[in-house]
């Protein structure tokens, strides 16, 4: 793929794209308004780079739209429609909830078969030695992530399709469906800035030179991802079902994630998927994008079906 060559110059313009995201993901960490003064020396301060390098990343900014330079005062973020949504947008400032260690241990004792579907707050304060206030907390924060449900005084009960080999299997072909649909959507539009952002986010696993890639990141990699290109579908509804899904598997994906390498051979696909979207061949990209879900589902389903109890 064009993207992945190792000539000098394209790993400097890889080296900009990815320090162009640093800054980016700077500017809505900081929720910067439109038209704030985009210093050179506070980025250079901030992410650890000499000037140079971020001149280089401000001016690839600057060609996507997001910055604009005023002679003899700098850089200042524009005024764009693209800039205003990637602000605002939950798809780049995702909310992705970090879930508490105990947290980890009620859902992964459930999936190994060491706690009951249907459970109370007092059998958990037994089973980790936690204080009402702390149980009460984790099964708050597992409620509103879809994967618990309130029974009878203080009893809990988990949802049966996190816990089912099937169930796993049904949520990869939910996707199949939803995902592709999204490609095939008549208001679909290709923004370009999101498709560099995908693309430096991917690339950035790639070159990932320690070859460790926390569960975590690689979970919510690949949500921002997916979410990002639905979302270009225009359609709510479909970004909506996929979100829900997201939030169903991640104690499943975030297991199976422990249990294998940095998936280089999803980074790959993405990236070519980016190209045929950015090419504007959208039947083509559906139709590869099945199979790519397709193909990491039965990867993944053979590792997730020996957490099941």
């Amino acid at each position: 793929m064009i993207w992945m060559t190792v000539s000098t110059n394209d790993k400097k313009k890889d080296s900009v794209l990815l320090l162009a995201n640093k800054v980016l993901s700077e500017i809505t960490k900081e929720g910067l308004a439109i038209g704030a003064h985009i210093k050179e020396t506070k980025f250079s301060n901030l992410l650890k780079v000499s000037r140079t390098p971020i001149r280089n990343a401000f001016a690839y900014l600057e060609n996507e739209g997001v910055l604009i330079k005023k002679p003899n005062q700098g850089y200042f973020l524009a005024e764009t429609t693209d800039v205003r949504s990637l602000l605002d947008s939950q798809v780049f400032n995702p909310e992705i909830s970090n879930l508490s260690p105990l947290c980890y241990q009620i859902g992964q004792a459930y999936l190994s078969g060491k706690l009951t579907k249907s459970f109370t707050e007092n059998e958990l304060m037994a089973r980790y030695e936690k204080s009402r206030k702390t149980v009460q907390e984790a099964l708050i924060t597992l409620e509103k992530e879809g994967w618990l449900s309130r029974s009878l005084g203080y009893g809990w009960e988990f949802k049966e399709f996190i816990s089912s080999p099937k169930a796993y299997a049904q949520s990869y072909r939910f996707r199949q469906l939803i995902e592709t649909q999204a490609l095939r959507e008549p208001d679909f539009v290709i923004n370009t800035t999101k498709i560099q952002m995908l693309r430096m986010s991917q690339i950035e696993i790639l070159n990932n030179d320690s070859k460790l890639v926390s569960a975590g990141d690689m979970f919510n990699a690949g949500v921002l991802f997916h979410e990002t290109l639905v979302s270009m579908s225009g359609n709510i509804f479909l970004l909506d079902s996929l979100k829900r899904i997201n939030r169903l598997r991640r104690l499943i994906e975030y297991n199976v994630n422990t249990k294998r390498a940095i998936p280089r051979k999803e980074c790959e696909e993405h990236l070519s998927l980016l190209e045929l979207i950015e090419n504007g061949q959208m039947e083509e990209a559906a139709a590869f994008l099945e199979k790519h879900l397709g193909r990491t589902a039965a990867v993944k389903e053979s590792i997730a079906t020996e957490l099941f109890g």
